[in-house]
């Protein structure tokens, strides 16, 4: 059975367009084809342009490091960092990093290429599902919501997890959908299980149980058997749990709890009498992330989850059950969850965007998107608007604050038009031009995704890049005496910069401070390269006179510091 919600023969014309009467955009195959190009030019623009910057934020040094010890130990299996065993992460996802490295060399490139590529295809595979389950209006958009999501473009792009667990998660989805909702071969529930597997095999069974967690769902409140009936459902299953058990097999015994039903139910927990998470996060933190994180399509959520809900989504609107149980129970599953991310909030980005499609589909198909706009709808987006020009003057603020930058980040030109857009979402907002105003949100999310990507990651790299300071502490270890040596033992805070200094071999690292003591006793006075913490112990060390030379800013107060370290007098 085909399932599709109501909809038009056609794809709506709205009123602005239908002076152009028989002009090009309003034929449907020329306005699919510009929207397919625009979406491949935001795509590429987002996950492509400026990849070569340096690592950012601790988790990419830190990632790329266990990439880079695996590859040299030639040990796929057993993870290490800095020497020491490393069990938080299964290895699924540092096999996807030394492949790349091994491509495209050891580089920023190459390592943000796997987490690049897997953004694109969870827009690809975002853009097709809103397609065949809504309308191509709703795929454009619910692709564009992907793509310029500021949580989906911040992180995405990174050496994280997060964007290749999407894609297996949508994936998952994507497939279970064509059967269960499009009425497709029962073999897509193999291609499903597979990707959860992958998903397990890459962060914990996290992967497995949460596309799992939308098909239980959906099937107990449509009261819908077809799924446990069908028995390639059965052999995706058996094979999917087959394959983890494999995996799990193979890897070392720090390993095991990652593959443990036990230990996965434990990752749930329920807020006490305090309210809060034992990460000192509140069971409702996400709630007040929200705006922030999927900004700026946050002000259509609430009348986006208004729509879905008046059309009483249940057996007779399966689509909209859909978009609904997959954005709210994976909210929900997050809030429960012991520990609380901002990147976590990455998975639920493609049902956000299926749902804010689905709100455009049914805008440009009422009267042509000229019905009057909802109070709630102009309120927030008059909000959005101000917030945009308000940006332009403040925004510098917490990136001077959190990331040292210092510099004008923006063009004036580029001042301008969003100022511009935001005037126009105004004028909509007042004249209750429904279509024009979600046009122009559309507009200003593309500039957002311009703004981070062209202005704001050049200006945090040029500020506080963790390689441009580790590229002029080797050529004082070059140019200069006496010997310089890095002191960093154990566990880093600043990974990136750990990462930079031990790429090559230009700075010798001492692992103990028994090892400085022995340098100083063979060179007399030396330089190290050092952290604050590992500074204070070696100046409680009895013998070594202490003498701070210079300090290397870092955001986070990871800064690095130079010392000379000599014997005492």
């Amino acid at each position: 059975m085909n399932v599709r919600p109501s909809q038009p023969e056609m794809e709506p014309v709205p009123r602005e367009w239908r002076s152009f009467g028989a002009g090009l955009w309003a034929k449907p195959a020329v306005r699919r084809c510009s929207e397919i190009l625009l979406l491949a030019l935001v795509g590429a623009w987002t996950f492509f342009t400026n990849l070569q910057f340096s690592l950012l934020e601790g988790s990419e040094g830190l990632y790329a490091g266990i990439a880079g010890e695996m590859g040299r130990r030639r040990e796929f299996f057993d993870l290490t960092y800095q020497g020491i065993p490393y069990f938080n992460k299964p290895p699924f996802f540092f096999w996807l990093l030394n492949f790349s490295t091994s491509i495209w060399g050891d580089n920023e490139i190459a390592l943000r290429l796997p987490g690049s590529l897997a953004a694109v295809g969870t827009i690809l595979l975002t853009y097709i599902l809103a397609t065949r389950l809504i309308s191509p209006t709703a795929g454009f958009w619910a692709a564009l919501v992907v793509a310029t999501t500021h949580v989906f473009l911040w992180y995405g792009r990174r050496v994280l997890f997060d964007s290749t667990l999407t894609f297996f998660v949508t994936l998952a989805i994507f497939s279970w959908a064509h059967v269960q909702l499009l009425g497709r071969s029962s073999w897509w529930y193999l291609l499903g299980f597979l990707s959860m597997a992958l998903g397990a095999m890459l962060k914990e069974l996290h992967g497995f149980f949460l596309p799992l967690l939308v098909m239980a769902v959906y099937a107990v409140i449509q009261r819908d058997s077809r799924m446990v009936k069908d028995r390639f459902f059965w052999a995706g299953l058996v094979a999917a749990v087959a394959m983890i058990a494999g995996y799990a097999q193979l890897l070392g015994p720090g390993y095991q709890h990652h593959f443990r039903l036990g230990s996965a139910l434990q990752s749930i927990w329920s807020t006490g009498p305090s309210g809060s998470a034992p990460d000192g996060h509140s069971l409702y933190w996400y709630l007040g992330m929200m705006w922030a994180d999927f900004f700026p399509w946050c002000a259509l959520l609430p009348s986006t989850i208004v729509l879905l809900w008046t059309r009483r989504p249940f057996r007779s609107h399966p689509t909209e059950l859909l978009l609904l149980v997959w954005v709210l129970g994976f909210f929900m599953a997050f809030s429960l969850a012991t520990l609380k991310r901002e990147p976590y909030l990455v998975t639920i980005v493609p049902g956000i965007g299926l749902m804010v499609g689905y709100f455009y589909h049914h805008a440009f198909a009422s009267a042509g998107g000229v019905e009057p706009m909802p109070r709630l709808l102009r309120v927030l987006l008059a909000v959005l608007a101000v917030v945009f020009v308000g940006g332009m003057f403040l925004g510098a603020a917490p990136l001077r604050r959190r990331w040292l930058v210092s510099s004008t980040l923006v063009s004036p030109a580029f001042i301008v038009m969003i100022f511009s857009l935001a005037g126009l979402l105004l004028y909509a907002v007042l004249r209750s031009r429904l279509y024009l105003a979600l046009s122009t949100v559309g507009a200003l999310a593309i500039g957002y995704m311009v703004l981070v990507v062209t202005y704001v990651f050049p200006a945090i790299d040029q500020a506080s890049s963790p390689r441009k300071i580790t590229e002029e502490i080797k050529t004082l270890a070059v140019e200069t005496k006496p010997a310089l040596f890095m002191y960093i033992p154990g566990w880093p805070k600043n990974e990136d910069a750990l990462y930079y200094l031990k790429r090559d071999t230009v700075v010798p690292d001492l692992p103990s401070q028994e090892a400085v003591v022995e340098a100083v006793r063979k060179n007399g006075t030396i330089r190290v390269i050092t952290e604050e913490q590992h500074a204070a112990a070696l100046q409680g060390r009895a013998g070594l006179a202490i003498e701070r030379i210079r300090e290397f800013p870092q955001p986070s107060r990871k800064h690095l510091l130079l010392l000379s370290v000599r014997e005492q007098m």
